[in-house]
């Protein structure tokens, strides 16, 4: 069995600044989603049903399971989210029990103009993330 060596000052520090900018990052992500009329979790919804694997819908289970959250708080969550006109349920053909979550055109706009904003936030953050993530690794040290 191996063992982990002791964790150095640089590893804490590269560790602190790996959490800072990923704090950074999500409190941009909630400035965001404020400013856009949503709450963060919404765009992250949002976010997840057009990511779905067949790019036009999930189930709210999946929902529920893709944001780490109670099947019956996504349930509240698409409720909410419907009621804004962002997305629309659908009752499977086959399994009535089932219940598909798509986005609408004003969602997919808003989601659109959101993940765009993301991206561009992400695109600043890679490179010290990388850097950081390379110091973990022992490639070089924190100066």
């Amino acid at each position: 069995m191996t063992t982990t060596p002791p964790l150095t000052d640089n590893d804490y520090r590269a560790l602190a600044l790996f959490r800072r900018t990923l704090r950074s990052f999500l409190h941009f992500s909630s400035e965001a989603a404020g400013a856009a009329g949503i709450e963060p979790q919404q765009y992250q919804a949002l976010l997840a049903v057009r990511g779905a694997a067949d790019g036009t819908a999930m189930t709210v289970g999946e929902l529920a399971e893709e944001l780490l959250i109670r099947p019956h708080s996504a349930v509240g969550l698409v409720t909410r989210l419907e009621k804004q006109g962002l997305v629309a349920r659908e009752r499977s053909a086959s399994d009535r029990r089932q219940v598909f979550v798509a986005l609408t055109p004003r969602g997919l706009e808003l989601l659109s103009g959101l993940a765009a904003a993301h991206k561009d936030e992400l695109r600043k953050a890679v490179p010290a993330l990388r850097t950081l993530i390379e110091r973990l690794d022992g490639a070089s040290p924190l100066t």
